[in-house]
């Protein structure tokens, strides 16, 4: 890097323009300068009009990806540090990679506060000063379109690594700043309530350190499930964005679907009775009256 100039800069290649520009409202919150590309050649072109001093690069770029762009710096002797950003995660990905003296491979879903982490490195690898920006997915900003597509990366990386179903989930504040995200579990936790929008949301009272979500919007690869619509209602969340209906859905939600058609007037299979009132009473004014007293 040439000391005179003021910035770091970062190419980012990505052909997805969604998952590019959450990439580069990442980059721009550490006060670095970001340039664009779309695919390989493009890469190419900027690296030949630029003084780049990192690269982030996707793999699966058409007509030429993440790793022909690295053979060409290869080729060319060019000593740049690449991030390469992928959805895969195979063993002979690893091993090509290392082939072409890649620094680091990002696996998508994008996690804001590991790249950051990951740039400063190889940036101070390099001899160069990182901004020193604590910058976390609470101090980033995305649009609607970018944090719907953030949900939609982590149900597509969740079913890929066979953790679970293709489900994803992102709870953010007004402004656009992620306070949660969650994935399907219910197979790999072995846990009945691991619905993504579930987790996301306890994700995101955690940090809030409040069950009052009623400021954030929740975003959903697909329509949420009745447990996820009971939990939505109960902390208050007033707006919700889904991409997939219940009905684009329907050959995987068997289930869901057969518990709503059993509330919507069929008879149900599980029966309800009351018993030990009085006891529970009881409990329940116990509590009440404690209650009380805390609150004078």
């Amino acid at each position: 890097m040439n000391k005179d100039r003021p910035f770091i800069n970062i190419l980012i290649a990505e052909d997805n323009d969604v998952s590019r520009e959450l990439m580069v409202g990442i980059v721009r919150t550490q006060g670095y300068k970001t340039f664009g590309a779309v695919d390989g050649n493009s890469a190419i072109r900027v690296i030949e009009d630029q003084e780049i001093d990192l690269a982030l690069v996707d793999i699966n770029m058409s007509p030429k990806g993440g790793f022909e762009f690295m053979k060409y710096l290869m080729v060319n002797s060019i000593d740049l540090p690449v991030i390469i950003v992928t959805a895969d995660d195979s063993s002979d990905l690893l091993m090509e990679a290392n082939n072409l003296g890649v620094k680091q491979i990002l696996h998508k879903p994008i996690d804001p506060e590991r790249l950051v982490k990951l740039m400063h490195r190889i940036l101070r690898q390099q001899g160069l000063n990182p901004n020193p920006i604590a910058v976390n997915e609470h101090t980033t900003t995305f649009t609607p379109e970018q944090l719907m597509q953030h949900a939609i990366d982590l149900a597509d990386h969740n079913a890929k690594s066979k953790k679970g179903g293709p489900f994803g989930a992102v709870v953010a504040d007004s402004d656009g700043h992620i306070l949660g995200e969650g994935r399907n579990g219910i197979t790999s936790r072995v846990d009945p309530t691991a619905h993504a929008e579930v987790m996301a949301i306890r994700q995101a009272a955690e940090k809030l350190n409040s069950a009052d979500l009623k400021d954030c919007v929740l975003y959903c690869s697909s329509q949420p499930t009745m447990m996820g619509q009971a939990l939505i209602i109960s902390v208050g969340i007033p707006k919700v964005y889904y991409g997939l209906s219940h009905g684009d859905i329907k050959s995987i939600r068997a289930s869901e679907e057969k518990v709503r058609e059993e509330l919507t007037g069929q008879q149900t299979q599980t029966s309800y009775e009351q018993l030990g009132h009085d006891a529970a009473m009881k409990m329940f004014a116990r509590w009440e009256a404690q209650d009380e007293k805390l609150s004078d």
